[in-house]
């Protein structure tokens, strides 16, 4: 109970100030999500896909603008996904997987038309680094991401294996474990343009060629890869 104090000869009670809350001990359990979050980011991120083709082939030859330019949209459509799973958007969950045929038919069209243009191409002039071919590597990279429902189900069974995600889970922690997976995914995307920049300086002008016509050919079997699953699965 407050004492009373004499103030001018009057009675008056201090008010006792309300007890901050002690944050201290949930300190390291942020960290912990946020590495946790890191962790799943880089695991989704780093098998060797088509838009790490593309992503390699674009930092090659016209540099890191390029490189990071489709790193972003890759990391975008990802951070799409990861958030989905986070929170638990059944219903947009739901949604990705009764549409996953469509969606694997645009991305099997797509890998399939950037595959012939990359092989046909002579001399790498469908890349650039202006504005406008900034924006397309962004589209088309993000295009090809968000194609591939399967991404969903690996944030999914990443975030369930690792006792992560639950239903009485905090806002704060969720928010968390969703930027943890950004800079996870921006990690293993970032470093992928960082070594191709590495491998450009060694790189001389005819070595060019073949780079097109290597990459054209995966993207093609990628996309024969994925018009075909829409059979199998």
């Amino acid at each position: 109970m407050p004492r009373p104090v004499r103030r001018g000869g009057q009675m008056r009670r201090l008010r006792r100030l309300p007890r901050a809350p002690d944050c201290g001990s949930s300190q390291p359990m942020d960290w912990l999500l946020l590495l946790k979050g890191i962790l799943i980011g880089l695991t989704v991120s780093a098998p060797v896909g088509p838009v790490a083709v593309l992503c390699l082939r674009r930092t090659l030859h016209v540099g890191a603008a390029s490189g990071y330019a489709s790193a972003a949209g890759a990391v975008a459509a990802d951070m799409i996904f990861g958030t989905i799973a986070c929170f638990g958007v059944a219903a947009v969950a739901t949604l990705l997987t009764e549409q996953s045929t469509p969606l694997r038919l645009i991305g099997g069209l797509l890998l399939l038309g950037m595959g012939v243009n990359s092989w046909r191409s002579q001399s790498g002039d469908d890349l650039s680094d202006s504005p406008t071919a900034l924006a397309k590597a962004f589209g088309s990279a993000f295009a090809l991401t968000i194609t591939n429902p399967m991404t969903i189900f690996a944030f999914t069974g990443l975030l369930a294996a690792s006792d992560i995600v639950s239903h009485d889970m905090s806002l704060e922690a969720t928010v968390t474990v969703v930027l943890g997976i950004l800079v996870g995914c921006a990690l293993w995307w970032g470093g992928l343009v960082v070594i191709g920049v590495g491998l450009r300086r060694w790189m001389r002008q005819h070595d060019f060629r073949w780079l097109h016509h290597v990459s054209g050919a995966l993207l093609l079997i990628f996309g024969i890869a994925t018009l075909g699953s829409i059979l199998i699965f």
